[in-house]
């Protein structure tokens, strides 16, 4: 009985310890990824803000099936299921489009692009950003420590399809 005591108080105080620790984590984690494109900010726009040609350039989106749940397919009031993700278009503006991602759980992710045009130069820089809101939980907090590893080398590879499909036409 005494030892069932110590291991019970044990378990309480290091759970304790662990979301004390968790606590000093960010609440919100930002990955963001950007990369300059030999393209106006209006082709980069047009690829961005318009779902049906994500399956051209966006890593997981080439495999997927999109299906429309909004009968836009570009700008905001968008709204599609990718593979098991629901996507929206908040909004899209000429030099940003701001995206909210649902998963099946219903866990939410906002995502966003930015478009900084150099027209004397001919080039765009776009910045993808991915943006979660943690919970206080010492298992997600631990976990988000993952995100940039995870959603990182996604996005690097999808912004280098964006300036391959943007560059060529």
């Amino acid at each position: 009985m005494r030892f069932l005591k110590l291991a019970l108080i044990s378990l309480v105080v290091m759970f304790i310890i662990v979301t004390a620790i968790g606590l000093f984590f960010p609440s919100t984690v930002r990955v963001s990824r950007a990369i300059d494109i030999y393209a106006t900010s209006d082709t980069l726009h047009h690829f961005i803000s318009d779902v049906k040609y994500w399956k051209l350039w966006m890593q997981g989106a080439e495999k997927s099936t999109i299906q429309f749940l909004s009968a836009k397919t570009a700008g905001a009031g968008t709204v599609a299921r990718i593979g098991n993700d629901e996507v929206g278009i908040l909004s899209a503006a000429p030099n940003s489009i701001l995206i909210q991602w649902k998963g099946i759980k219903g866990n939410i992710q906002n995502s966003g692009f930015e478009l900084i045009s150099y027209p004397a130069k001919n080039i765009t820089t776009v910045q993808w950003w991915f943006e979660q809101h943690i919970n206080w939980y010492p298992w997600e907090r631990f976990a988000s420590i993952m995100n940039d590893k995870i959603l990182g080398p996604s996005m690097e590879q999808s912004l280098n399809n964006l300036k391959l499909l943007a560059e060529k036409n």
